[in-house]
Formats: C-alpha cells, sequence, structure tokens
C-alpha cells in the first residue's frame, strides 16, 4: 500500500498543475483573447468601412444613370421622405441625404453599418432659381426644364472647363494636408478634386456624433459634415481626439456631362456662336488668284462675308473681327488661309492643300475631305469638323481652351481614319469618332498612340443612337 502510494504522489507531482501553474495559464490564454478580439474588432470596422465604400459607389451609379435618363441630376432629399426637393426649378438645399425613391433605392442602401444616412451634396448654386437653368453655370446640371427630353447644360458651355471650375463647386482634399480650406486649396496640391459637382459622404461609426453635433468635431471631421464647399479625405485614425473614419465619393462636372451627354452628341451640339451667320457677303468671286485684290476689315464690328464659289489660289488673311468665309471648291496648294482675331466661320468644301490657321477666338471650321497639310486652332474654344480624313504627313493642333474636334461623316465608311497624330493642346479638349466604335478604339494601339491630349472621346452612334465615350 506505501509503495502504491509513493506511485501516486510520483505521479500528481510530475503531471499535476499547481493552482499558480493555472492562474498563470489562464491569464495568458485571457491575454491571447483580448487580442484577437480587438483585432477581430478591427476587421470588422475595416468591412464595414468597405460596405460604405461600395454603397457609395452604387449611388454614384444610380444617379449617373438617373442623368442618362431625365436628362438632370436630382436635387437632395431635405426632409427624409425619399424624393429630392425642389423651389420651383431651384433645389431646396444643396446638402441633404440621396433621394433614394427618385433612384430606385431602398432606404437601407443609403445608411451606412450604423445606420446613419449618407450626405448628398450639389453644387451650392444649385439653390438660386436664376442660375439652376442659366447653362454658363455648373448648377445647370440640376435644370429639369428639359426633363426626359433635352439636357439644359453642354459638354463646352458648362463649367467646369479648363479656364473655369464651376462656382459652386466643390474641393475634395486629400491626406497630404491638416486642414481643408481656400488656403489649402489654393494652388491645388492638397487636392484630389476641386470640379466636384456631387460629393457623397459616409460618416460612419462616429456619424451620430458628427450629424447631430458637427461644431465640437476635431477639423477633418468637421470639414465634412458642415455646409461649405470643402471636404477632405484625410488619413484614418483611431486616436481618441483625431477619430475619423468618413468615406468620401466625389463626382466631378466633367465626369457628369461626359456620362450624360456623349450619348446625345451631334454636330449641332456645338453650333457657333458667331455674330457673322445670315450676313450679306461683302465679298464674292468664282476664283480667288494672286491677281484679286479682297477687301478685307480689321475692324471687330464689320465682319467680313467672303464667298469663294470654287476655288482660292492665294493666301487670304481675313484680319480681326467676326468673320465668314466659305469655299466651294479647294484651297490651292501655297495659298494659305489665316481667319485672324475675332469669332470665325470656315467652309472649305474641298480640299485644303494649303495650311489653316484659325487664329484666336472661338472659331467653328468645317473641311469637306481629307486634312492634306496643317490645320492649326490657336487660342479660344474652336469647334472642328474634318469630314474626311487625317492623311499621313498632316498636322492637327487644337492648341489652347477647350475645343471639339470631329472627325468622319455618318453613313461614309470611308471616313473618319487617322494616320497622323493630332493634338488636342491645353484646356478641356473632345474628340468624336464618327466612325469608330469602342470596341474598334481599344483593340487599335496605333489609333490610341495618334491621339494626344484630348480628355474625351466620343464613338460612333450605335443601332439606336446612343454613343460610347472613354475618359483620357
Amino acid at each position: 500500500m506505501r509503495r502504491y502510494q509513493n506511485k501516486q504522489a510520483c505521479f500528481h507531482k510530475e503531471f499535476g498543475f499547481s493552482l499558480v501553474e493555472l492562474m498563470i495559464v489562464t491569464a495568458i490564454i485571457g491575454i491571447v483573447l483580448i487580442g484577437f478580439s480587438n483585432q477581430s474588432g478591427s476587421l470588422r470596422h475595416v468591412q464595414k468601412i468597405k460596405e460604405s465604400q461600395s454603397s457609395l459607389q452604387k449611388i454614384k451609379q444610380e444617379i449617373l444613370n438617373y442623368g442618362r435618363v431625365h436628362k438632370y441630376l436630382p436635387c437632395p432629399d431635405s426632409d427624409n421622405d425619399g424624393f429630392e426637393n425642389r423651389n420651383g426649378s431651384a433645389c431646396s438645399a444643396s446638402v441633404g441625404t440621396v433621394p433614394y425613391l427618385d433612384l430606385g433605392l431602398q432606404k437601407q442602401e443609403t445608411l451606412d453599418n450604423w445606420n446613419n444616412a449618407f450626405r448628398y451634396a450639389v453644387n451650392t448654386d444649385s439653390t438660386n432659381g436664376g442660375l439652376i437653368c442659366d447653362k454658363r453655370s455648373s448648377a445647370s446640371i440640376f435644370c429639369n426644364q428639359g426633363a426626359n427630353v433635352t439636357p439644359w447644360f453642354t459638354l463646352t458651355d458648362t463649367p467646369p472647363t479648363s479656364t473655369d471650375r464651376g462656382n459652386g463647386n466643390y474641393y475634395v482634399c486629400n491626406q497630404s494636408t491638416a486642414t481643408c480650406n481656400a488656403t489649402a486649396v489654393a494652388n491645388n496640391a492638397n487636392v484630389s478634386l476641386n470640379t466636384a459637382t456631387v460629393v457623397l459622404v459616409a460618416y460612419n461609426q462616429d456619424g451620430d456624433a458628427a450629424l447631430n453635433n458637427c461644431a465640437n468635431q476635431n477639423t477633418a471631421s468637421k470639414e465634412n459634415c458642415d455646409v461649405d464647399i470643402y471636404y477632405h479625405q484625410a488619413a484614418g485614425s483611431n486616436d481618441d481626439n483625431q477619430f475619423f473614419d468618413d468615406s468620401i465619393l466625389a463626382i466631378s462636372g466633367y465626369e457628369i456631362k461626359s456620362h450624360i451627354l456623349s450619348q446625345m452628341v451631334t454636330w449641332d451640339s456645338f453650333a457657333s456662336s458667331s455674330s457673322s451667320s445670315g450676313l450679306t457677303p461683302t465679298y464674292e468671286d468664282f476664283d480667288i488668284t494672286a491677281d484679286d485684290t479682297v477687301p478685307v476689315s480689321n475692324s471687330p464690328d464689320t465682319p467680313d462675308v467672303i464667298l469663294v464659289n470654287r476655288n482660292a489660289d492665294t493666301d487670304l488673311n481675313l484680319g480681326g473681327g467676326d468673320d465668314y468665309l466659305a469655299i466651294g471648291n479647294d484651297v490651292k496648294t501655297g495659298a494659305e488661309i489665316d481667319t485672324g482675331h475675332g469669332d470665325d466661320r470656315l467652309y472649305i468644301v474641298g480640299q485644303a492643300q494649303a495650311n489653316i490657321d484659325l487664329g484666336r477666338g472661338d472659331d467653328t471650321f468645317v473641311l469637306g475631305t481629307d486634312l492634306r497639310e496643317n490645320l492649326n486652332a490657336d487660342r479660344g474654344n474652336d469647334k472642328v469638323w474634318i469630314q474626311g480624313n487625317v492623311l499621313s504627313g498632316s498636322n492637327l493642333d487644337m492648341d489652347q481652351d477647350d475645343d471639339v474636334l470631329w472627325i468622319g461623316t455618318s453613313g461614309n465608311d470611308s471616313t473618319g481614319q487617322i494616320d497622323d497624330d493630332i493634338n488636342g493642346g491645353s484646356g478641356y479638349d473632345i474628340l468624336v469618332l464618327e466612325n469608330t466604335s469602342k470596341a474598334e478604339w481599344d483593340s487599335n494601339s496605333t489609333l490610341q498612340n495618334h491621339v494626344d491630349n484630348f480628355e474625351l472621346v466620343i464613338f460612333e452612334a450605335d443601332e439606336s443612337g446612343a454613343r460610347e465615350y472613354v475618359a483620357l
């Protein structure tokens, strides 16, 4: 019996745990579980943020789809009933919640995982009844006067443009600045977007405090719950005094215009603003030769209206003023054309076998066949239509400001080829390829390499008349 007891005692000593050892093991397990719990909580928080970002992307797409159908974007919902709110044509408020019923969404789809409503902010001038339907205002993107028929805004007249970011549009600062204000965005160094016509915000975990007590939030959070034109996508932080987990998704006016208007663009969309239309010719001849003296006025108040029924065989400089020049056949080799200053309109029915300079001003130029030589659109918001092809050896430069270049003629598949480089220059420039589909563009690297400094390319219309586009 004694031997057994000794063996049993030995067994307990060799394999058992003391009370102290059990306490140590329990403490270790507790520490591990606390760490795992904290990590698991952080992972759940990150996942919730990702879900908010995904929801914002879906809402953005529905807003753009709404615009394509209705030809304008909805105003914010300012009374939380799911519908946009207006006073006449103007928005009742520039900041509110997402009008989910107008967009065909469920309310839950416009809330984050903490049940905070997403903010929907639109151009601040949209509340101005005198601006919302003025196509020269970014607010016209929300004008419902042409509902379901024709948009009230245009690609070229409605800001943003290269020289006008659009009054009432928002700035979205990036993580490189501690504050977001006029000083921070002065040189655009701290800005991820300065042409935001729409801003969507998910406030996430601290949303209740941000929405109900904005004034007492930290700097970054306060910037996203106040009602100025600055939003801040700051770096995420878990610090008590600097907690930040907002998600921001902005929609540029450029993207809105491209998405909606590229579907219905026609050459008539870019009608000239020249005042010379319909004037009686100041000079008309069968041909212009080196022996002809063409009277040209440099006065802006005296536009030249020159009709050449067949060929131009000599240089022609129209000087100042809003001039109109129509050539019924060809511009012969060596007969360079310079339209000079002013908002000019130039039509060449045949070939341009010499250089063309559109000069300064908002000019319109239509060439009935191929571009064979140099074309310089110069300064101004110019509209150019090459109804034939851009041949190898030619040089086409749209130069400065916001221009539209249209290449090819619908129904004539032999037109619309680009065999040399074309340059949009500075500004916001649009290229319309009348006989090229997006699929053909995507598969043709040579064509893509010929196109430089254009911000938007619009492709041929499909059987329903809709056009695809690509933003470059």
